[in-house]
């Protein structure tokens, strides 16, 4: 059964919790949205896990995310929301567990069979661990590529075929068969077209199968934020990493390095201010944000800008 099945399956309600309470460990989530398999991730959790309380974090949830979980077994749903951030919530739930151990949770995670006998065994050897993701991709977007036909669902007449399909007898026709069925069409003298005001749904999945296997390396959907947006994640995220953490993880300091630039570039800081708020804050930082990399990134800019210009001119 695949994930995707595992996801929308209407399975009975299973309490680990019940077959030995002895053993019973919290669990905290904080909540401000979920998704559609906010049930299901849940069902999830107290099948794998023996939940003795489910700490829920209210940052102001703007969905029914805190309803649905209330209707679950031993949950306890904190009011935050008069809190400014994620790590404060999360800071309150840890002080109100009881067991020895906890575990964290994300909303949008659903646990596979064998997670909970997988990592407890490990709670002797680590103090704080985790486990690798395995990223399941489901987002509806608009997609369409300029120039191209439209492809996936499309109607037509045989006989604008009939003419071309002579010419076609090959395997060569692939990721190219939009391009291809037009010109077959047009030069037999009749009408293609773009269909706008319905679409259907393109399914992106990934199943292996024998003799043809495809590894996937990544997947990655851009979305468009408002500026307001932008601008505030940056700022916490900036803020955040001065805050807490010290140069030491390159994951870290590129993190760093890119919003630093964003937020000079759309001038949501100053070069002076920011500066200043570092070195009263963790000066650690100080040895990036300097005023070499500062000067750089000026010069970056205005060539970038001449090189705009001299390519508008020719």
């Amino acid at each position: 059964m695949s994930i995707y099945q595992q996801y929308y399956e209407n399975t009975e309600f299973i309490d680990k919790f019940k077959e030995d309470k002895s053993v019973g460990i919290d669990v905290i989530i904080p909540c401000y949205h979920t998704n559609e398999l906010w049930k299901a991730n849940l069902h999830s959790i107290y099948k794998e896990i023996p939940v003795s309380r489910l700490l829920i974090s209210d940052g102001g949830c703007i969905d029914d995310s805190i309803e649905v979980v209330s209707k679950f077994p031993r949950v306890e749903v904190y009011d935050h929301r008069d809190s400014k951030t994620l790590g404060w919530c999360i800071a309150q739930l840890i002080k109100n567990v009881n067991s020895e151990h906890f575990i964290y949770l994300h909303s949008d995670v659903y646990l596979p069979e064998g997670w909970y006998t997988s990592m407890i065994k490990h709670k002797d050897k680590y103090d704080w661990y985790g486990c690798p993701m395995q990223i399941t991709v489901m987002v509806d977007y608009h997609f369409d590529m300029p120039g191209r036909p439209y492809a996936g669902s499309q109607i037509g007449k045989k006989e604008a075929f009939t003419e071309g399909l002579n010419n076609i007898d090959d395997d060569f026709i692939y990721r190219q068969e939009d391009f291809v069925f037009n010109k077959i069409v047009e030069d037999a003298g009749y009408k293609t077209g773009k269909v706008d005001g319905v679409h259907h749904y393109h399914q992106v999945m990934y199943r292996k199968t024998k003799g043809f296997d495809i590894n996937v390396e990544n997947v990655i959907v851009n979305t468009k934020n408002t500026d307001t947006e932008i601008t505030k994640a940056s700022q916490s995220q900036i803020r955040g990493i001065v805050k807490y953490l010290d140069p030491i993880e390159r994951y870290v300091i590129n993190d760093f390095m890119e919003h630093a630039k964003n937020m000079l570039n759309n001038k949501s800081i100053t070069y002076r201010d920011f500066r200043n708020w570092i070195k009263e804050t963790n000066p650690k930082w100080l040895k990036l944000f300097n005023l070499s990399f500062y000067i750089k990134l000026k010069i970056k800019n205005l060539l970038k800008t001449i090189l705009k210009s001299v390519k508008s001119k020719s």
